[in-house]
């Protein structure tokens, strides 16, 4: 699904040699569109870049045998414009990848970042002296507003890249409070009842039921789990999702146009 984000002529196909393995796996398996004109144009990229072909078998084994089939039913003479064609074609698709390998670009491209106030997530819960849990961090949007008021910020981030730019951020400006760790929603690793408040955004909708239980399980007794889009120029629903599991949704329209729903629950165990 392109977002516009990028213009994929501005960017090399090798980008994806700096992917981790999990987005290898989503750029090898996930059209977002028609299936078959994606599989032939990331046939053609694949089977004109041998180095990346390698790379995605090695890095993400589970599609080695999709990547043999796109590249063997490549056609085999195709130009360079053809080729270069159907590269960015591939990079559109997935431009929200690529944004991720190019942290800097993520946070002047995406909106939901530059165009978000923090005051947006203060007003979902007191993050005074708490200790908070950030999921799907990504360049740290959420992260570094909390870090302001909180005791202590754990980013949680599965892409490489982004860890480390938040961790050269929080070197440059000399932030104590805030730490930078591996993770997935789905699959944290920690213990139950760990954090005062546990927040992401953007991140959760893939399983609710399985991300919103593992969310719930690291936050305390009387803490909360908050879901904070950023600002949006596209006509949203209500979640439905949401508030069947008990989130209360806070709206109001985005300074983009858009609208923006955020979420709250306090977390209450027996």
């Amino acid at each position: 699904m392109s977002f516009n984000w990028i213009n994929p002529n501005d960017f090399s196909f090798n980008c994806i040699l700096l992917m981790d393995r999990y987005l290898v796996r989503r750029i090898c398996t996930q059209s977002f569109g028609n299936h078959e004109e994606y599989q032939r144009h990331l046939g053609i990229a694949l089977a004109n870049n041998p180095a990346i072909k390698w790379y995605c078998k090695a890095k993400a084994p589970e599609v080695a045998e999709t990547v043999d089939k796109l590249v063997s039913s490549a056609p085999s003479n195709c130009t360079a414009e053809e080729i270069k064609a159907a590269e960015c074609f591939v990079l559109d698709r997935h431009d929200w990848a690529v944004v991720y390998m190019y942290p800097n670009v993520m946070n002047t491209n995406c909106p939901y970042i530059y165009e978000w106030d923090k005051q947006r997530l203060f007003e979902l819960a007191d993050f005074d002296g708490k200790i908070v849990l950030d999921v799907g961090s990504g360049t740290g949007r959420l992260a570094f507003a909390a870090a302001e008021k909180a005791k202590h910020v754990y980013a949680s981030e599965p892409v490489d890249k982004l860890r480390e730019f938040m961790r050269e951020k929080i070197k440059r400006e000399g932030i104590k409070n805030m730490t930078v760790l591996d993770g997935f929603v789905d699959c944290l690793p920690y213990e139950d009842s760990t954090f005062d408040i546990v927040m992401s955004a953007h991140v959760v909708g893939d399983n609710y039921e399985t991300e919103l239980t593992e969310l719930e399980r690291v936050a305390k007794n009387g803490g909360w789990v908050l879901d904070c889009m950023g600002e949006d120029d596209r006509k949203k629903l209500l979640s439905d999702e949401m508030v069947k599991r008990g989130y209360e949704y806070l709206y109001y329209v985005s300074k983009l146009g858009g609208d923006v729903y955020r979420y709250r629950k306090q977390v209450i165990k027996g």
